[in-house]
């Protein structure tokens, strides 16, 4: 559904006010309005009750059993009412929000309206078909400013302006619930008057079509319509939640479109609006997925009304990306850069939308929301796809890159933003093991710049340098942290705090006499100048000792002296590793 939204709002933002919606009554669901079957089943339970008969928990049964025929809208409401005022009447509380209601902003216009209104405002969407007898579009407009020409009933058609000339323009097909000539009967949905059917053909021959909340089963007129029109100028798109009716399916077939899995209405317009909006900040010469992935990010971590949007965005591009690795060719391939390089490629950029994610994410997120950068890393570093028969276990480990690289984009992000309960967090992770490896063991234990793959042949892969694998993160990371560190020293300086706190939790967590270092073991002699970040961090754990933010969120076992110990430890071990290798 990714590239999906990104088409819609790519068509739309490049063809300003060309395409019109086709709303029915799922658009309303999450704000409270039920849906035409909804009410069936509300009307069979007052039809039961009429006729001192109890039908629930199984009204459409009841309804067969007692009638001999199918349930639907029309049928049931001409057994309990005869008039159209009557009709009115009955339907009004089904619209119209009860005091309890409004305390729990029912009935109200819902994100989804609120969202095409917004694009209604900025001349995105200029006409809307909709089957719905409510008027929460009509108030989401009017919240904006912008004042629609309704089409409620034929006669309105004469005196509608030219759609051209309309700012915004609602063809409300089957009525409004406020007119008792609105359209609910199977004999009044099989056709519409030659004036309106006409004036729709206009629209559906002009503008291309995004359906929402309709399932083309009951409006037989409305589907009748659309397949008269042989213009296809416009692309259409055609969503449904769950499973696809026939009938939409294959409206969606016979006009060339797309049909479009969605979870609802609300996140939909809400991401083409955010999609949209993004895209307008936007210069022509930048990556606009990974732009608008960020763009959105932002807005959903501020608010938390937002929290499951961001799940959302954050697990799609997870499960996104996960499967452009599992995809890539088996990992059997010699291990020389001329083979591997072009591999290692199309490893990285399967995270090109998830990484900027993840650094903007941790910098900007809440306590309570990192916790959903666990299950990133979790799922990157799932096992690499099994090789039929022996493989180059070299090869095989770069399908561990994308997971090293999120796992050092979200420390460097975590140190630099302090959130080192986070930053412990994903040093005891666990990942799930692959058959010869050790039950699972912790992530920092695979994914760090010695473990991960052999010296050797890192440095033919990655260039002859002294941390082959440690340099290749630091400058492949390096531009995505401009936006949060306009300095290249500094986020060089948090760079090496990070691994170092890597190092020195590799060696507390996996009680070794040894650790992985990084690049920091030869930059700048590792005896940095006095008034280094790098120096300065470290020094300020010697003067606050228990109230080093590291040791208060947990690190170590929230003992200073037990880093202390880990820290005379490991800098012996750097010592000697310093003057046996470098």
């Amino acid at each position: 559904m990714n590239n999906t939204l990104t088409t819609i709002a790519f068509s739309i933002y490049s063809n300003k006010g060309v395409y019109s919606l086709l709303l029915g009554s799922g658009i309303s669901k999450s704000a409270g309005i039920p849906t035409g079957w909804d009410v069936t089943i509300d009307l069979i339970r007052k039809l039961a009750a009429q006729n001192g008969e109890t039908c629930i928990p199984d009204e459409e049964t009841w309804f067969e059993e007692k009638y001999n025929e199918q349930p639907n809208y029309s049928t049931i409401l001409s057994k309990l009412v005869v008039t159209p005022t009557e009709r009115v009447n009955l339907l009004r509380p089904y619209f119209e929000a009860t005091e309890d209601e409004k305390e729990q902003h029912l009935k109200e216009p819902s994100l989804a309206h609120k969202s095409i209104a917004q694009l209604a405002k900025k001349g995105y969407i200029k006409v809307v078909i909709t089957t719905n007898f409510d008027r929460l579009l009509e108030t989401a407009l009017q919240d904006v400013g912008v004042t629609p020409q309704v089409i409620r009933y034929v006669d309105d058609v004469d005196g509608a302006l030219p759609l051209v000339h309309s700012s915004f323009t609602i063809i409300k097909i089957n009525g409004d619930y406020l007119d008792c000539r609105f359209l609910n009967t199977e004999s009044e949905l099989a056709d519409y008057p030659p004036k309106l059917k006409d004036y729709l053909l206009r629209v559906i021959n002009e503008f291309g079509i995004i359906s929402c909340g309709w399932s083309a089963k009951w409006d037989i007129g409305l589907v009748s319509t659309i397949r008269q029109s042989e213009n296809r100028r416009f692309n259409s798109f055609w969503s449904y939640v769950n499973s696809c009716e026939v009938e939409l399916q294959n409206l969606a077939e016979y006009r060339q479109g797309s049909s479009i899995e969605i979870q609802g209405a609300d996140s939909f317009f809400s991401n083409i609006h955010e999609r949209i909006s993004a895209l307008e900040k936007l210069d022509n010469n930048h990556p606009l997925n990974a732009e608008i992935a960020v763009q959105r990010l932002k807005k959903y971590v501020v608010k938390e009304e937002n929290k499951i949007l961001l799940h959302d965005l954050i697990k799609q591009e997870t499960d996104s990306a996960f499967h452009k690795i599992q995809s890539i060719d088996d990992p059997n391939i010699y291990p020389n850069s001329e083979l591997l390089l072009p591999q290692i490629d199309k490893l990285q950029s399967s995270i090109s939308i998830l990484l900027p994610l993840c650094i903007n994410g941790v910098y900007w997120c809440s306590a309570k929301q990192e916790s959903i950068f666990y299950s990133v890393l979790r799922k990157i570093t799932e096992p690499a796809k099994s090789s039929n028969g022996s493989c180059y276990q070299f090869s095989r480990d770069m399908y561990y890159l994308p997971s090293i690289t999120l796992l050092y984009a979200i420390g460097v992000s975590a140190v630099i933003s302090s959130k080192f309960k986070l930053l412990n967090d994903i040093f005891h992770l666990k990942y799930n093991k692959y058959d010869g490896d050790y039950e699972n063991p912790y992530i920092i234990t695979k994914l760090n710049p010695i473990q991960l793959c052999d010296f050797t042949h890192s440095r033919v892969i990655f260039g002859n340098k002294k941390t082959p694998i440690s340099s290749t993160m630091c400058s492949t990371l390096k531009p995505y942290f401009k936006s949060i560190i306009s300095s290249e020293k500094e986020f060089e300086n948090y760079f090496d705090i990070f691994e170092y706190m890597l190092s020195l939790n590799f060696m507390f967590i996996e009680d070794n006499s040894w650790l992985p270092v990084g690049q920091y073991v030869w930059k700048d002699g590792y005896v940095r100048l006095s008034n280094s970040l790098f120096n300065d961090f470290f020094k300020e754990a010697e003067t606050k000792q228990a109230e080093w933010l590291p040791i208060k969120a947990g690190m170590f076992d929230g003992n200073y002296n037990t880093y202390w110990d880990i820290k005379q430890k490991a800098d012996e071990f750097i010592k000697n590793s310093r003057n046996r290798f470098w």
